[in-house]
């Protein structure tokens, strides 16, 4: 019976990846054949370093993982902050080179493991994976493009509105009228999203807070108007 339960466990986490919520039973059994155990991650924890050779696919079911990039400098950027039901670390399956990012846990949650080989073969057995499997390639390459425009050409304060306006997609909680992002990020994790320095970050905040653009719930950031905070991100330039 308690392996029964894992199976559904297991099963109703992966019916909930975008990848695999397409599939027929059938065929949701033979992915959960080809990953390992579900395993428990603690923020802080990394997975997979930039530069490592490691192949492996993640399926992360629940809780948040960061993905990093070391710039030339020596300075970490974000790129995107990954929320549970998503799959992850997906470039291993079409480059041979190593890893030109890190990840790492940010919130405490549940994770998949799968080898290439095993997703390899998956891709081949099950109809569509590979086209789904390419959609989320190239939206994510055309997310990483946006953002290193808004990099250059942007400001500190508009950047740090457009990236929490884009986390309130994944993490926002209604709350009357108001949002509550409700992932906790400290001010070294906003300044790494945006590319800026702790320092920064933290006056931008009290900036923001000052104009009534976001608030504090806890340990939490509160947007009370959403339309106001997104008016500020949208100055930055796009071509």
């Amino acid at each position: 019976m308690l392996k029964l339960n894992k199976v559904k466990t297991k099963l109703w986490y992966l019916k909930n990846l975008d990848m695999f919520s397409h599939l027929r039973n059938e065929e949701m059994h033979h992915v959960i054949e080809k990953t390992s155990a579900m395993q428990e991650i603690k923020r802080g924890e990394t997975l997979y370093l930039q530069g490592s050779s490691d192949k492996d696919i993640y399926i992360l079911k629940k809780g948040a993982v960061k993905i990093n990039k070391l710039s030339p400098e020596g300075r970490v950027i974000t790129l995107d902050i990954f929320k549970g039901g998503t799959l992850f670390g997906e470039l291993g399956t079409i480059d041979e080179s190593e890893r030109d990012e890190t990840a790492e846990v940010v919130e405490d949650g549940l994770l998949c493991i799968m080898s290439k080989s095993n997703f390899d073969e998956m891709l081949k057995i099950v109809p569509g994976l590979s086209i789904r499997l390419n959609k989320i390639i190239g939206l994510r390459r055309r997310k990483i493009e946006n953002k290193l425009l808004d990099l250059l050409y942007s400001t500190v304060e508009e950047r740090l509105a457009k990236t929490l306006i884009t986390l309130l997609d994944d993490f926002g909680i209604p709350d009357g009228d108001s949002y509550i992002l409700k992932i906790k990020l400290t001010h070294q994790d906003l300044s790494e999203l945006i590319a800026s320095t702790r320092e920064t970050t933290t006056a931008t905040l009290n900036n923001l807070k000052k104009e009534g653009l976001i608030d504090y719930e806890g340990k939490y950031i509160k947007i009370p108007d959403k339309d106001k905070l997104a008016s500020l991100s949208e100055r930055s330039i796009h071509f």
